[in-house]
């Protein structure tokens, strides 16, 4: 083991899991975090803003299916519950120990895109075009970190996290996926549509665009954190996308439906209970709060 592997090792092993910590130490540790990166405190029992209210929503609200929403293996059978066979990426296979996915990998096609299931931000994931000319050395060695809770959402202020296992996915490659322009994600409060985040420009060292326009196809003017942003095309599968996300999102607070689109599918790519973490800004603030209005918290019940 390299020098700098054992001192993580045993940094470890005296620093717990935010999952293991009691619930004061991670509610003043979240609301600092808030702090330094919004500019401001807030009461944690009546937030106002939508981003306040996600980071009461990572605290606090729990319900026995919310794994099964977050978590990228789990939540396909949730899709296939309520819409059918067919709305969300095909699998190839799933895998508990490196040792089993290492011992799966020639039985995997020539392309394919490997996952973990509960990270987020763009992490956790490799789009494999072809395996043969795969830095296979490398690439284990990624995905052996996958499975580590420590550097998972586990290791986060997001409680539906706190029950979950760390895995790794195989889904099948999508061509028009993987080159698809846009990602189209619906905004959505007790199951009704509100608005679209629609981000654009997803390459490494690249800050994306991203814009938000309501359900008429008008762009909000409103900027998400630094992301510029930019016109996007109306997706093909518009009404599709607002009637699927009324159905996934029904009995939730607050939920956000993220698609897929080629032009003759379309695909559920995941839920998202906590967008940012809440710890990006929207511009003005009044959208902010515009969204906190919609969001009607379960606090005291």
């Amino acid at each position: 083991m390299s020098l700098q592997k054992t001192l993580i090792a045993i940094k470890r092993k005296f620093t717990s899991s935010r999952d293991k910590w009691p619930e004061e130490k991670r509610v003043k540790a979240a609301m600092a975090q808030y702090k330094e990166l919004n500019g401001h405190d807030f009461d944690i029992n009546a937030p106002k803003l939508f981003t306040e209210k996600i980071i009461w929503y990572k605290l606090f609200y729990k319900r026995e299916d919310q794994l099964r929403l977050v978590d990228k293996y789990l939540f396909k059978d949730y899709v296939r519950e309520r819409l059918g066979d067919g709305y969300t990426i095909p699998l190839y296979g799933v895998w508990e120990t490196f040792e089993d996915f290492e011992k799966a990998w020639d039985k995997l096609p020539d392309s394919f895109v490997l996952k973990s299931t509960i990270m987020g931000d763009g992490k956790g994931v490799k789009i494999i075009k072809d395996k043969s000319k795969a830095d296979k050395k490398a690439l284990f060695a990624e995905v052996r970190d996958w499975l580590d809770p420590y550097n998972t959402l586990i290791n986060s202020f997001c409680v539906a996290y706190y029950s979950a296992k760390p895995r790794i996915i195989a889904e099948k490659f999508e061509s028009q996926v993987g080159d698809q322009l846009y990602d189209y994600k619906i905004f959505c409060f007790d199951g009704e549509p509100y608005c679209f985040y629609v981000a654009i420009d997803h390459f490494p060292g690249v800050l994306s665009k991203i814009s938000l326009y309501d359900l008429n196809w008008n762009r909000r003017n409103v900027r998400y954190g630094e992301h510029p942003n930019c016109e996007v095309e109306k997706p093909v599968h518009f009404e599709e996308m607002i009637d699927i996300a009324r159905k996934l999102s029904k009995g939730f607070p607050f939920i956000r439906v993220d698609f897929f689109e080629t032009a003759e599918k379309l695909y559920a790519a995941e839920l998202t209970l906590y967008p940012g973490g809440g710890l990006t800004p929207y511009h003005p603030e009044e959208f902010d709060r515009e969204l906190g209005d919609m969001f009607k918290l379960p606090i005291g019940k």
